[in-house]
């Protein structure tokens, strides 16, 4: 049983069991696979539905985590649906979009129980359309997911309608919200009981959603889904997986719902589990991404006497970066990879001018227009030449 409303962490025992031995993680060099197979293991073993976040800041992984924890639950025969929040914030709705995004990534799902699954998935889809426009009707603004102004949406005549119903007939609109709330709630039942036949056409194995990039939503899309899925998704063997930052999702809430709210007693509503993602190591993924590049056979450093400038050159970038976001590595290196793609060879002095590439390289991802100056100066061919100390100082000027 998980205890629910905490911070999950493993031990380094728990982190080192068997699953290494598995060859599935072999190849990563972040040394993220412990971590997911950790929680994976935890999370099999977990009755009922659950709401878990994987919380790092912007540009730390956690993208290339979930997709990665995706592809290895899979690989055990669990379900998964993947939706990019961000990339679909631009719909109205979160709520129809998401179910359609389920609906198409779960019918291509193979194996036992297909055909129960897909025609559960059909009634799904038809329950949710006519739920959507319950859900924005009098009386349910703001429940299950849907925050929108219904004056404005259903006109003038609404503020009408309220009028007369206040002022002649309040006893007939009072039984005819009741009315609409009892046919919403039924709409529910079936949308979860129909949610529930997809879950046990799987068998044993729980239903996996992974929600990407929604601390990137607008406040209002991002509210609405979180509502979305405490209120039609809670059903048994649904697990969802928010991949967020918490702090800049607290921003959205308060954008929502104005600065009194305390953001993070509202998230704690959705969410039984947080799991932050560990900082990987920034020398690691420098490594990785060199030899992903083949630097090391890059002309600049393809002469023997050049191959030790290769590895100062990683040192020297694993050494500015330190305290970057992995995004931000990457971006920066690829653009350095493209430049030294160019250049055919150190010549002389090699490890020196290897080290100064690196800052040059960096220097163009912190300011443009540092480099730019630097680049077009007079002595623009002596560039490889120039003291590393300059270089240290024009960077320091520039972060400062």
């Amino acid at each position: 049983m998980i205890r629910r409303n905490r911070e999950l962490q493993f031990s380094k025992e728990e982190l080192l069991d068997e699953g290494n031995k598995t060859g599935w993680f072999e190849n990563d060099l972040l040394d993220r696979g412990p971590h997911i197979r950790a929680v994976s293991d935890l999370l099999l073993t977990t009755q009922g539905n659950f709401v878990m976040t994987v919380s790092s800041p912007w540009g730390t992984g956690k993208t290339t985590f979930v997709r990665m924890w995706k592809a290895y639950l899979e690989s055990k025969g669990c379900p998964c649906v993947l939706f990019n929040a961000w990339e679909h914030d631009f719909a109205e709705n979160p709520f129809l979009t998401f179910i359609a995004e389920m609906h198409s990534q779960l019918r291509m799902v193979q194996g036992k129980g297909k055909k129960t699954r897909t025609v559960a998935l059909n009634e799904l889809k038809k329950v949710g359309k006519k739920l959507f426009p319950r859900l924005i009707s009098l009386g349910t603004k703001g429940l299950l997911g849907v925050s929108v102004d219904v004056e404005k949406l259903l006109g003038e005549d609404f503020g009408k309608g309220l009028s007369e119903a206040l002022s002649g007939s309040l006893e007939a609109y009072a039984s005819d919200v009741m009315e609409k709330h009892d046919a919403t709630k039924e709409l529910v039942n079936k949308f979860k009981a129909e949610l529930t036949k997809v879950v046990k056409s799987f068998g044993d194995k729980p239903l996996f959603f992974f929600v990407d990039e929604l601390d990137r939503c607008k406040p209002t899309y991002a509210v609405e889904l979180l509502e979305a899925v405490k209120h039609l998704f809670d059903v048994d063997g649904v697990i969802f997986i928010l991949s967020l930052d918490r702090e800049q999702l607290g921003h959205s809430v308060r954008a929502a719902y104005g600065d009194g709210i305390d953001a993070d007693g509202y998230l704690r509503r959705f969410i039984d589990l947080e799991y932050r993602i560990p900082k990987p190591s920034n020398e690691a993924f420098v490594r990785q991404l060199s030899e992903y590049y083949g630097v090391s056979e890059y002309p600049i450093f393809k002469n023997k006497r050049d191959l030790d400038a290769c590895v100062e050159f990683e040192n020297e970038f694993i050494m500015i970066t330190k305290d970057w976001t992995l995004r931000a590595i990457e971006k920066s290196f690829l653009r350095g990879s493209i430049m030294l793609r160019g250049i055919k060879s150190l010549a002389d002095h090699g490890t020196t001018r290897a080290k100064v590439f690196a800052h040059y390289i960096c220097l163009c991802e912190i300011s443009q227009d540092a480099f730019n100056t630097l680049a077009k100066g007079d002595d623009k061919k002596q560039f490889p030449s120039l003291m590393i100390i300059t270089m240290h100082k024009i960077l320091i000027l520039n972060l400062l």
